[in-house]
């Protein structure tokens, strides 16, 4: 008599393996530039649902989903390098801030994220709504930029090039 095999078990992957970079470069020329001091990377994606029931289905509901909408909360602290007194803006924060307080297509963005544990994530267009904040004397200046999704969000494998 055999005995089933157990699975192995689950291993829970940390949350501190994400990266977002922003294209600071072209469409047709990209430089996918990192956004540092992020302390919080939350990719949400919704249904937009529509009730479909009909008298066939025997009295239960019934929906089909007919679009997704998809945002990315961004939290984190704003950096510079350098001397204090000559500081050097973090580009990708820079970049962001630049596209976050702009209206239109201007404030458009191409965005991916990934897990650096596994070079998995997603990419896509999305709006940028720069949102910096104050402080109390003995903190650092936080910031929150809201991305909101502009069409497909699709998936994203990263690769390094030698």
């Amino acid at each position: 008599m055999t005995t089933p095999t157990q699975p192995a078990p689950l291993k829970k992957r940390a949350v501190r393996f994400q990266r977002l970079e922003i294209n600071t470069g072209t469409e047709d020329t990209p430089v996918w530039t990192p956004v540092r001091g992020l302390t919080t990377v939350e990719l949400q994606v919704s249904p937009e649902e529509v009730d479909v029931s009909d008298f066939d289905s025997e009295g239960w509901a019934d929906s089909l989903t007919t679009f997704r909408s998809w945002n990315v909360n961004i939290e984190g602290w704003e950096g510079y390098t350098g001397p204090d007194d000559e500081p050097i803006e973090d580009p990708g924060q820079d970049a962001l801030k630049a596209k976050g307080l702009s209206t239109g297509s201007d404030a458009y963005v191409d965005v991916r994220m990934y897990r650096t544990d596994n070079n998995k994530g997603y990419q896509g267009r999305a709006t940028a709504n720069w949102s910096g904040t104050g402080g109390g004397v003995k903190g650092v200046t936080p910031f929150n930029c809201p991305l909101t999704g502009s069409g497909a969000l699709t998936p994203y494998t990263h690769t390094t090039t030698p």
